[in-house]
Parts: C-alpha cells; structure tokens; sequence
C-alpha cells in the first residue's frame, strides 16, 4: 500500500505538504479526548463536593477549550481541502495528458470503456484515498488518539483499560483479517466490470446502425444487461464485507460497555472508585473506541481505494511509443 501510494504522489508532488497537513491535524482529537475526561472527572467531583465555584472555572475552562480546539481544527481541514482539490486537478490533468500521449496502435490495444473507466472511475477511486469521508489522515489521526487514549485510560485505571481491550482485540482481528484483508480485490473485480459495462453501452451507441441493419440489437442490449447485472453482483460483494464490519459494531461495543458498566459500578458500590472517575474512564473508552473504529473504517476504504491507485498507476506506467509506429 505504501508503495503505490508514493508512486501515486510520485506522479503529482506534493508529498510533503500531505505530510504536513496530516501531522497539523493529528493532535485534535488527541487534545479533545483529554480534555473532555479532564472536565468530566473535575466537573463530577466538584458537584460531589458542592464546590460550586470550581465547577463554574472547569466549566470556563472547557468552554474556551473547545473554541480554541475546533478553530484550530477548522483552520486546518479548510486548508486540506483546498490542498486535495489542487491535487486531483493535477492528477486528472497529468493522467489525461500521459493517455494522449500514446500511439493509435497502444490506444486500440484497449477497448473504450476501459479507457472511459481509467479516466472516470479508476481516478475517483483513486483520489478517495484522500477526498472521501474517511481516508489516511482519518487513519493517521485515529490512530494517534487512540494511542492516547488508550494511555489516559490505562493511567486512569489498568483494570478497566485491560477489560476495555478484551473486547476490542477481537473485533480488530476479525475486522482485519475478514473483512479488509479481500478488499482490494473485491474493488478491483468491481472496476473492470465497470469497465466491461462501459464497452458495452459504447457499442450500443457507436454501433447502432449496424444492430438495425443486422437485427442485432437485442444481442447488444442482452450484453450490456449482463455486464450491468456483473457489476451489481461485484458490488454486492464489496457492501457485504462493509456491512460485516457494521454489525460487528454493536456487538462488541454495547458489550464492553455494559462490562465497563458492571465492573464500574460495583467498584463504586464497594468504595475503590469516585463517580467522576468512572465517567472519566468512560470517556476515554468511548474515544479510544470510536478511534479504533474510525482507524478500521479508514482502512477498508484505503484498500478498496488501493484498486483505483493501482489502475491508474499501471496506466501511468505505460510508456508511450512512436506515434509513427504503425
């Protein structure tokens, strides 16, 4: 994956202020997770103790916090998007150009719809790697809070940080070696089909005269069905395996959290834990969770995306012959 993504960035430049914007927008969530249990904790142990007044400064200082926070954030991601904008221009442009750059002989080794498909589909899937709603920053990001998180809550409290694990291993494993592990493949299926489709509906369109003159317009409309019910199959696979990681979602984190629950609560019973604590623990289960989740999402969309990278680099690859070669 690494590889062809710096063969990606090897095409357009750019690398380095992807690594910056990436680094620049690591330390929000990490920050937000920290301050929340922090104001959970302070704000839970001041009603407690009836200290009204340290209530109202956690209260201010969370409020300024947040501001501070999401300006930073904000700032950061109108910067991204601007940058991920300039970089699929490019993208396009360069690939288009390299495509007019073949000869008639490399051109026609291909059928259109493949051509269509790598110009189309092939540079969305592509670019998704970082334009779509979780990509690698989401990954680079999750990751970080979820190691801080995890450190917040370990500190907090090894019993909980320890139970919270037990449940979360499993569903990391079965996410990654079930569900994201075919993904590629499974994208890749479903951009040549796409690619076959497209053929098909270019010959209906360029060979329609020749179908009413030949009667075979019924042939061309059943393989353009065919093509269009492959594509629904292909894609249906892709969604199966995405649905797979939705459902492990319940399960596992409604699980952990009425064990949190129970081991918590009886802890509270028994005197070893404040209530301030135990919410604090809960929030920091809640993001570290979400992280792990955001980290396993980014992933599976990272390998479906990894089917258009790899088409659009081995259409990059192709180096142009003589146009006078015949």
């Amino acid at each position: 994956m690494i590889r062809e993504l710096r063969k990606l960035f090897n095409i357009t430049g750019m690398l380095r202020r992807f690594i910056i914007l990436t680094l620049l927008r690591c330390p929000f969530d990490a920050l937000y997770t920290a301050v929340q249990a922090l104001f959970l904790k302070h704000a839970f142990d001041a009603v407690n103790n009836a200290q009204t007044s340290s209530l109202f400064i956690t209260c201010i200082l969370f409020g300024v916090g947040n501001i501070i926070l999401f300006l930073y954030n904000g700032t950061v991601w109108t910067v991204y998007t601007a940058f991920v904008t300039n970089w699929t221009a490019v993208l396009r442009r360069k690939l288009f150009r390299h495509i007019g750059s073949l000869s008639l002989r490399q051109i026609e080794m291909r059928t259109v719809g493949e051509w269509i498909t790598r110009l189309n589909s092939d540079l969305h899937a592509a670019t998704a790697m970082l334009n779509q709603p979780i990509h690698i920053p989401h990954a680079v990001v999750s990751l970080v809070n979820a190691v801080v998180s995890s450190v917040i809550l370990a500190s907090a409290d090894m019993m909980m940080f320890s139970l919270v694990i037990l449940f979360a291993v499993p569903h990391m494993l079965i996410s990654r070696l079930i569900v994201a592990k075919p993904m590629t493949r499974l994208a890749t299926d479903v951009q040549e089909a796409a690619a076959e489709n497209a053929s098909d509906m270019n010959a209906i369109i360029v060979c329609a005269a020749e179908a009413l003159i030949y009667d075979a317009q019924s042939f061309l409309l059943r393989r353009f069905e065919e093509s269009s019910l492959n594509i629904r199959r292909k894609s249906m696979r892709l969604q199966h395996r995405r649905a797979l990681v939705n459902s492990l979602i319940p399960l596992m984190g409604m699980s952990g959290y009425l064990a949190a629950l129970l081991v918590g609560g009886s802890r509270i019973a028994g005197g070893a834990m404040a209530f301030g604590s135990l919410t604090a623990v809960l929030q920091s289960r809640g993001r570290m969770l979400v992280s792990l989740m955001m980290f396993i999402n980014s992933m599976i969309n990272i390998k479906t995306a990894l089917a258009g990278v790899r088409r659009v680099c081995d259409t990059m690859d192709i180096r142009p012959e003589d146009r006078d070669v015949a």
